[in-house]
């Protein structure tokens, strides 16, 4: 008996000291920023670089244009970029404690100042959970620029209010319609899996001043700050999933869930009449429409990408590069005649003309993202 004791006491002491010198690991400096550009950044733009870092001790900014600042103050700097421009932004701190493997000590973050308003292209990355975009300013490298919000799980429906900029975005995994500002500098949350009428939500549609989406048994829809939540389109057995908006013939197209559901590309007039299965026993994803030239884009699974007339004939596979992978969000760039969407299979965004053609990589895999649901804005 006294030797299993003193087993005992030596034990809990040697796991009492493992415990002690894990609660005495020094802290690190991480260095950190954020940031706030005015003039809806074009040039000249005053931009704000908010401090995030911890426990450092000095602070090197340097600007991107050869300008740099260093400063003991962890507050934010301010600086005016005069001309238009990608700018690398960098951020090295010094340490409190040198040495430390975990010490993380230069942050990067690039912005771009434009010389005239510009669109956008929004798109979720799951790889970091946010909301990223990209100028459409005909670059042939695109620059990623992104919200500093990383709440995101599984964004698969995303739109945009043109006339508030505002920008919504469905999370099917966390039951979440988040709202917005077109800069990322706000974000809410309207419908959560408390909210009425609010279940596994998927693609969404900014139509008027309502906001649509699909769900298992139909398409909802509610005031554009997720007040008065109604169903628009009841249709038992069935799941909408992504949703696109005709303006010139008032009507809704949408994909539908196949097994057990029916499947197909389904249209409806905006008032809930004529309801059309254009086309058949489809398992669809991403859709869009581009009326003016009578076309409709639509993913099916484990195929790729397809094109056909609005009421459904004609239909073309037109690139199968992004079969394996679910295809989440597409946008149309009517003004430039141009598509874009995801490729998940090998990590890219893809671009081609209006027409199904000249199919090409936007967005290249060096850029490391999982992207998903996604929008265009007018030029701001």
């Amino acid at each position: 008996m006294r030797i299993l004791f003193l087993t005992y006491i030596i034990l809990v002491f040697t796991v009492s000291c493992d415990v002690q010198e894990i609660n005495q690991t020094v802290p690190s400096t991480q260095a950190k920023f954020s940031y706030t550009i005015s003039n809806n950044s074009i040039a000249p733009a005053r931009a704000v670089f908010i401090n995030q870092s911890i426990n450092a001790q000095g602070y090197l900014w340097k600007f991107g244009n050869g300008d740099t600042l260093y400063t003991l103050s962890s507050d934010s700097v301010i600086y005016t970029y005069e001309q238009a421009g990608t700018y690398t932004i960098r951020l090295e701190v010094e340490p409190t404690t040198p040495d430390l493997y975990y010490n993380n000590l230069v942050a990067e973050k690039t912005i771009v100042i434009n010389d005239i308003p510009v669109k956008r292209l929004y798109f979720a990355d799951r790889n970091e959970g946010k909301v990223k975009y990209v100028v459409l300013d005909n670059n042939l490298l695109p620059v990623i620029e992104e919200f500093e919000s990383a709440t995101l799980n599984k964004p698969y429906g995303m739109d945009m209010d043109t006339l508030t900029g505002k920008l919504y975005v469905t999370d099917y995994a966390e039951q979440l319609l988040n709202r917005f500002d077109w800069d990322g500098q706000r974000q809410e949350i309207l419908m959560n899996s408390n909210s009425e009428l609010f279940n596994s939500p998927i693609g969404i549609a900014v139509i008027g001043n309502k906001i649509y989406w699909g769900e298992p048994g139909g398409i909802h829809r509610a005031d554009l700050d997720g007040l008065n939540p109604e169903i628009f389109l009841d249709m038992p057995n069935e799941y909408p999933q992504d949703i696109a908006y005709d303006p010139l013939n008032q009507a809704i197209y949408f994909t539908n869930n196949l097994n057990p559901e029916s499947g197909g590309v389904w249209r409806v007039d905006v008032d809930g009449t004529n309801l059309t299965n254009v086309v058949k026993d489809v398992w669809g994803g991403a859709i869009e429409v581009l009326p003016d030239s009578n076309y409709v884009y639509y993913y099916v699974a484990y195929e790729g990408m397809y094109i056909a007339e609005l009421n459904g004939d004609n239909p073309r596979l037109f690139d199968a590069s992004n079969a394996g992978k679910w295809a989440w969000g597409m946008a149309v760039d009517k003004e430039a005649g141009k598509i874009y969407y995801p490729n998940r299979v090998d990590g890219t965004i893809m671009k081609a003309d209006a027409n199904g053609s000249n199919v090409e990589i936007f967005i290249p895999a060096e850029a490391d993202i999982n992207p998903n649901a996604m929008t265009i804005d007018k030029a701001r």
